[in-house]
């Protein structure tokens, strides 16, 4: 409200309302400045976000698609892990088998030695 209001209590009673209307219209004139800058605020995002809209998009897509990219080559590690698993347990299996076969080459082996002296 104005200073007017709250210094001059005295007057008519036409006077006060008088003073009343002007600060009202006052009031009502800062409202309408209120709403025009808002106006041209919400313009100004709409604006922003026409420029920015297609940018955002393409920052998900390409998320979207790293992501797809990340399970893609996490699904291939765990086969090829599974992979290296099965020929490590294998190993000690062919290990076994070439023991047993070299420890029957040498009893041949010395079989054949004592038969031959």
């Amino acid at each position: 409200m104005s200073k007017d209001l709250t210094q001059n209590q005295n007057g008519s009673l036409e006077d006060k309302v008088d003073r009343l209307i002007i600060a009202v219209q006052s009031m009502d004139s800062r409202l309408g400045d209120v709403e025009a800058r808002l106006g041209r605020l919400e313009t100004t995002i709409e604006e922003r976000l026409k420029d920015t809209r297609p940018m955002w998009e393409a920052v998900q897509t390409q998320l979207a698609e790293m992501r797809e990219s990340q399970d893609r080559l996490r699904g291939e590690m765990e086969k090829g892990f599974r992979l290296v698993d099965r020929r490590l347990e294998s190993h000690p299996v062919e290990y076994e088998k070439l023991y047993r076969y070299h420890r029957d080459l040498e009893e041949r082996l010395e079989r054949i030695e004592k038969q031959s002296s």
